[in-house]
C-alpha cells in the first residue's frame, strides 16, 4: 500500500509538473494587450522563461506575474493623468492564443477588463496601399502609461540624478516625439504623395513623414521631433525617426540618448475615424529592449486646433525668487557637457 501511494504521489507530481510546463510554454511570446478601464488602452505584453521562472514585460518595462495552471495573475505599474505613479492588479485565464480577465487599481479601487490575443507584430509584407489621414484627431488614449522599464546601468544613473527642473515641457521647450505623441492636445494632419505633416497643437510642433523614398540627411542638426521617413506597407504608414536630441521618455526622468531612434506604424480603423499608431523606442544605452506605446486618434472635424500659449518667465521668476536660478544654471550646462 505504501509503494501505491507513492507511486500515485509521484505520479500526481509527475502530471503537475507536466501542466504546469505546457502551460508556461502556452503563455511565452508577444500578446496584443487590451484594457478596459476608463476607456480602452493598448499595450504589448511579453512573456519569457529564463531558466524555468517566468519573466513578464508590458511596453518594455517589468512587471509582476505569476502563473498557476491556467490562471495568470500582474501587477502593473502606470500613470495617470495627473502624474501620480500608480498600480493595476490583474487577474484572469488563459485558454490557448487568448487571454482575459478582470483588473483593479490599487489606489481607488476602480474595476476594469481586460483581453490579450498572441501577436506576432505588426504586417510587414503587403504592397503599398495609401490611406488619407487628413483631418483633425483628438486622443483617445496614451497606451498602458507603464512608467518602469527596462533600464541599463547607465539609464539608472541619469534617472538617480534627475530632478523635476530638468523636464524642458517647464521652460516651454518641447518634450520631444515620444512624450509629446501622448499629450491630450488635438493634431491635424495634411497629406500628399510625398509627404504627411502632422500639425500639433502641443509646443507648435510640425512634423514631417516624408515618403518620397529620399534618405536620412548627414548635414542636419538633432531637434525634439527628429528627422522622419516614411513608406507604406498595406494601408499602414511605416515611419522611422532618426536625428534626435537627447531628452525624457517620461516625466520621471527616463533619458533618451542621441542615437536613440523611433519607428511608427500608423493606421486607420475600418471606419476611417480612428487612428491608432503603434511607437517604437530602440535606445540600447539606456534601455535593454525596445519601449513601445500604443496612442489613438479619433477623428474629430468639429475641432479647432488653438494658440498653445506657454510663458517661460514665471519657471525663470520662481527660481529667481527662490535664490536657486544661478544653481539651475550650473546644472543645465553640466546636462549640455554630459549629451
Amino acid at each position: 500500500m505504501k509503494k501505491i501511494n507513492a507511486s500515485l504521489a509521484f505520479s500526481t507530481f509527475l502530471v503537475l509538473l507536466l501542466s504546469a510546463t505546457v502551460a508556461s510554454a502556452q503563455i511565452t511570446g508577444q500578446w496584443l494587450l487590451i484594457i478596459n478601464h476608463g476607456g480602452e488602452r493598448l499595450g504589448i505584453l511579453t512573456v519569457e522563461e529564463h531558466q524555468g521562472r517566468l519573466e513578464g514585460y508590458i511596453d518594455g518595462g517589468p512587471i509582476d506575474l505569476s502563473l498557476q495552471g491556467s490562471a495568470i495573475d500582474m501587477t502593473v505599474d502606470y500613470r495617470d493623468g495627473g502624474g501620480r505613479l500608480l498600480s493595476r492588479h490583474f487577474t484572469g485565464t488563459v485558454n490557448g492564443d487568448s487571454m482575459r480577465g478582470t483588473l483593479e487599481a490599487a489606489h481607488d479601487g476602480s474595476t476594469g477588463t481586460w483581453t490579450a490575443s498572441s501577436w506576432n507584430g505588426p504586417s510587414t509584407s503587403a504592397p503599398p496601399a495609401p490611406v488619407d489621414f487628413t483631418g483633425i484627431w483628438s486622443r483617445i488614449s496614451a497606451g498602458t502609461e507603464k512608467v518602469h522599464l527596462d533600464y541599463t546601468a547607465a539609464a539608472d544613473a541619469r534617472i538617480a540624478d534627475y530632478h523635476y527642473l530638468d523636464d524642458p515641457a517647464l521652460r516651454c521647450i518641447s518634450p520631444g516625439l515620444v512624450r509629446l505623441s501622448g499629450w491630450p492636445y488635438p493634431l491635424e494632419i495634411v497629406q500628399n504623395d510625398k509627404q504627411v505633416t502632422i500639425l500639433y497643437e502641443s509646443f507648435h510642433e510640425v512634423r514631417r513623414l516624408f515618403t518620397d523614398g529620399r534618405d536620412f540627411p548627414d548635414d542636419l542638426p538633432a531637434t525634439a521631433m527628429g528627422y522622419s521617413i516614411g513608406h507604406w506597407e498595406g494601408s499602414t504608414l511605416v515611419v522611422e525617426t532618426r536625428q534626435l536630441r537627447p531628452n525624457f521618455v517620461d516625466l520621471a526622468g527616463q533619458p533618451m540618448s542621441g542615437e536613440a531612434r523611433v519607428t511608427e506604424h500608423i493606421s486607420l480603423s475600418e471606419d476611417g475615424n480612428v487612428l491608432r499608431s503603434l511607437l517604437t523606442l530602440y535606445d540600447p544605452e539606456f534601455y535593454k529592449r525596445p519601449v513601445t506605446r500604443f496612442r489613438q486618434w479619433r477623428r474629430t472635424p468639429e475641432t479647432a486646433i488653438l494658440e498653445y500659449d506657454c510663458d517661460p518667465y514665471p519657471f525663470f521668476r520662481g527660481l529667481e525668487l527662490e535664490g536657486t536660478l544661478q544653481d539651475y544654471w550650473q546644472r543645465m550646462r553640466q546636462a549640455a557637457r554630459n549629451r
